[in-house]
């Protein structure tokens, strides 16, 4: 089966600058960006749902071991419901849908702060790391492992 990730319409400018390397961009694929934006919606338990969305990004470009890993997890935290680690064609659509939302989420929050100062944007994502590694709990500081495995 063909799967595509969504992202929000109105979010295209946010995925573009974030990952515009002739400029400030810090991010080398839509992909990258994606996965932080989930990272940190779901940590800073902001979902936004959406209907409109862009060409979505091709399943086959994730990393099973590390992206659906943590797909997976953000969704059975969300939910409580380890049956989302099955891989069957509704529990995927559900387990990416909840990820989807959080990145829709967390893409806000990480474009205001890392392109607060664009020159100094890989600067700021790596502050921005850093003092949310300070506020975290021991619990989420496992979830943070996983979410390690995906930055640069």
């Amino acid at each position: 089966m063909y799967r595509r990730i969504r992202r929000p319409k109105d979010q295209e400018e946010y995925y573009t600058k974030l990952t515009d390397q002739t400029e400030f961009g810090i991010f080398s694929t839509y992909k990258d960006v994606f996965m932080a934006a989930g990272v940190l919606g779901f940590m800073n338990k902001k979902r936004r749902e959406f209907t409109v969305s862009l060409e979505g990004i091709d399943w086959h470009r994730f990393n099973l071991e590390t992206d659906e890993t943590l797909i997976n997890s953000v969704a059975i935290s969300d939910t409580n419901d380890p049956k989302l680690v099955n891989t069957d064609d509704d529990t995927f659509d559900i387990k990416i849908k909840i990820f989807e939302e959080y990145a829709a989420g967390g893409i806000e929050i990480l474009y205001k702060k890392v392109m607060e100062d664009p020159k100094k944007a890989l600067t700021l994502y790596i502050e921005f790391i850093m003092s949310m590694e300070a506020e975290t709990t021991a619990k989420e500081r496992n979830f943070r492992e996983i979410a390690d495995l995906l930055t640069f």
